[in-house]
């Protein structure tokens, strides 16, 4: 069948396009998801052997069928309308264009694997297959890759043909409302978008969990667009750095500081929100701008997904660094990022890459509360503290810019102290 939709186009008018086959369109149970293009396609294709990027191809089956239009903004008087056509010849696969440079296999080991959490292909809003845009990104160098296409899981067969060739692609989704943007990461199946409210978000994030995948608030700033749903959530992480830093990220990276101040056990994570676009038949992306680093025991998607979870994550600008870390050095243990520690006298132990020159923040539930200049690279610096008086430690890496003013380079998630996360967890900070 073939779907096209017209409406009073403009800034004022944007409606978006999905469809649900007869098996069901319910709320939080549609089993008949079939595809979500936003407003990026004015025609879509479903056959059984193929569809357009975006949709699931599959059976015909007999019944009604659900176009749903999304009202993203209507700022004057729209008309609209909805054709569709049933299509009794056979629908071949569209050639598949330019070839791309393969993706060689990743250097894959434990530990620090760098790699991209937010990014989009041609299955939403962007230029590039999954192929393509992974065969990108590891010319950048980078390990891993998480394809978050908009409210849609039709590029998650491409994801699972590259990993069986070695590749570690993340599936994810990225929940597109218009309150909020949210991603997850780790489930082969599609994720409901459709949340007005935030109970609604929470029951997403509920079954999101029940199966085993993690849930992020995507860019929650001024032109994000904003996370307008509440921050109580269970939300596994925030993005605190989308895209360049200047892009409002400060307002982000504020807004984390201030649920884990509250006691809420947040990672802090970044992407490059990529929506790759051709010039000149050449495909121009900026993937791993910022890239999150991710310790991890065992290289593979479980692993990736097991170290965010913990919060062994740090941010850096860009695939070349600077990498920041830090650890605790409790008694006789030593603390991880992430990490919640019973011991609350040590030594808080950094260690830095490709930063020399920079400036060394570490922040805690009181603020910032120590400053250094990175005078080496790599450079270590150790310093006795106690964890209890702060509550967790983390740290930040910054450009000094003119007038006092500043860049963020990187971002370290803290290490907890277990009593008073435990406070905070019951509302008792």
């Amino acid at each position: 069948m073939e779907i096209r939709y017209f409406y009073d186009r403009g800034e004022e008018n944007v409606i978006d396009l999905g469809i649900f086959d007869p098996r069901g369109s319910e709320f939080l149970v549609a089993r008949g998801f079939r595809g979500w293009s936003g407003n990026a396609k004015d025609k879509v294709i479903i056959s059984e052997s193929w569809a357009t990027p975006g949709y699931l191809p599959g059976p015909i089956y007999l019944g009604t069928w659900h176009v749903i239009l999304g009202l993203y903004k209507i700022g004057r008087p729209c008309h609209y309308r909805v054709e569709i056509d049933l299509l009794r010849e056979e629908i071949g696969t569209p050639s598949a264009g330019q070839d791309w440079e393969t993706a060689a296999s990743p250097d894959i080991r434990e530990g620090w694997l760098k790699g991209d959490l937010h990014c989009h292909t041609v299955h939403s809003d962007a230029f590039g297959t999954v192929g393509e845009v992974w065969a990108a990104a590891r010319k950048r160098g980078l390990d891993f890759l998480a394809v978050t296409d908009h409210n849609t899981v039709s590029h998650f067969p491409e994801i699972r043909e590259i990993n069986r060739d070695g590749g570690l692609v993340i599936p994810g989704e990225e929940i597109t409302t218009y309150r909020g943007h949210a991603n997850v990461w780790g489930l082969w199946e599609w994720v409901e978008f459709r949340c007005t409210s935030s109970e609604e978000v929470e029951e997403v994030c509920k079954i999101v969990h029940a199966k085993g995948g993690l849930f992020s608030i995507n860019h929650p700033k001024r032109g994000g667009p904003a996370w307008e749903f509440s921050y109580e959530v269970d939300a596994d992480c925030v993005e605190v750095w989308q895209s360049f830093w200047p892009l409002n990220n400060a307002q982000s990276l504020d807004i984390w500081h201030t649920l884990i101040a509250q006691g809420k056990r947040i990672i802090a994570v970044g992407g490059s929100d990529a929506h790759p676009f051709c010039l000149k038949g050449k495909m121009v992306e900026w993937l791993g701008y910022p890239t999150t680093w991710v310790r991890v025991e065992k290289a593979d998607t479980a692993g990736v997904l097991e170290g965010l979870r913990r919060g062994r994550v740090s941010i850096s600008a860009c695939p070349y660094g600077p990498f920041l870390e830090i650890n605790f050095l409790g008694g006789e243990h030593l603390f991880y990022q992430g990490d919640t520690a019973t011991w609350s006298q040590g030594r808080i132990r950094v260690y830095t890459r490709s930063a020399a020159g920079y400036e060394l923040f570490l922040f805690s539930r009181q603020g910032y509360f120590a400053k250094r200049r990175v005078g080496s690279d790599p450079w270590i610096w150790e310093e006795e503290i106690d964890l209890a008086q702060h509550g967790y430690v983390g740290a930040e890496l910054r450009v000094p810019l003119a007038l006092g003013n500043f860049e963020v380079a990187a971002i370290a998630n803290p290490i907890w102290y277990k009593p008073w996360l435990e406070k905070g967890e019951k509302g008792e900070g």
